[in-house]
């Protein structure tokens, strides 16, 4: 897989206000002159995150990041639609890398396909990926997914997969994660920066975060997750967004000097991550 930036700058956070997108372009033209790759997708902000985007990478098309861009895949129109508008919305050849979300649950969905090695879905990723709109493409991993998905990684339509995964989160099973690392499939993290407790089944283990936290030796939730990630192997890169320059600032730093996290404390992560 073409290497990644260790901190991929997630753009969800742009365009809230879009009658007023000043300083989300400042937010925008920073990471771009980071030369971090971008996070994004067409549903963000009703659309208007594209909005952001588009004017920052017009103001300088040279600066223009890598992009992973989620790609909806019920069904093959839906599939083409998504890629092309893009595409067309962003100014772009094509997607660096596209984030297939897997988001039809029922038999015969594109990990199924995938799997066999046939079926509509497979021959639009085909054709997209002949074309130059999908250059490279990760499955979106779920618990309920994630056996069948790493399985599916036999294709070379797929290079990788994405998933929640931090300090409290790893939202794929035992046995995918086991798989995942011997066969040291790339992996990129999303919800990684914020320190894990975002959902009602982590929240719960917040606490237990920031005793991990302290006992690490960092001084933030930020530092220490990007040296989460940078302990990891199979972790390409940690996906977080932000509309704060501060906070921007803080993620661009912590990624230029994480370091691997002492063993014992990756120890008590794995407990984390799986407990409760």
């Amino acid at each position: 897989m073409t290497p990644l930036t260790p901190y991929t700058f997630g753009s969800m956070s742009l365009g809230k206000k879009p009658a007023d997108i000043t300083q989300d372009l400042v937010v925008a033209r920073r990471a771009m002159e980071a030369g971090v790759w971008f996070h994004s997708s067409p549903t963000y902000n009703n659309g208007f995150t594209y909005m952001v985007l588009r004017t920052a990478f017009d103001e300088n098309r040279s600066r223009v990041p890598k992009l992973i861009i989620k790609v909806r895949d019920a069904s093959v129109p839906l599939m083409r639609f998504e890629v092309e508008d893009s595409c067309r919305r962003l100014g772009l050849d094509g997607i660096d890398v596209a984030q297939l979300v897997s988001m039809d649950p029922n038999p015969g969905n594109l990990v199924d396909q995938l799997g066999k090695g046939s079926g509509a879905l497979v021959d639009e990723l085909v054709s997209l990926r002949s074309r130059g709109l999908i250059r490279q493409a990760v499955i979106f991993l779920t618990p309920q997914n994630s056996d069948a998905a790493v399985a599916a990684l036999k294709s070379s339509l797929v290079e990788g997969v994405i998933l929640y995964w931090n300090a409290c989160q790893r939202d794929c099973s035992g046995t995918a994660w086991n798989a995942i690392r011997e066969q040291r499939l790339p992996t990129l993290a999303l919800r990684t920066l914020a320190g894990g407790p975002a959902d009602k089944h982590s929240l719960a283990k917040a606490n237990d975060l920031a005793v991990l936290i302290k006992d690490a030796g960092c001084r933030s939730a930020t530092e220490f997750n990007l040296r989460l990630a940078a302990s990891e192997p199979v972790i390409q890169t940690t996906i977080g967004g932000t509309a704060s320059l501060a906070h921007l600032e803080e993620y661009l730093s912590a990624a230029c000097n994480a370091v691997p996290l002492p063993t014992d404390i990756l120890q008590r992560v794995e407990q984390l991550q799986v407990r409760g």
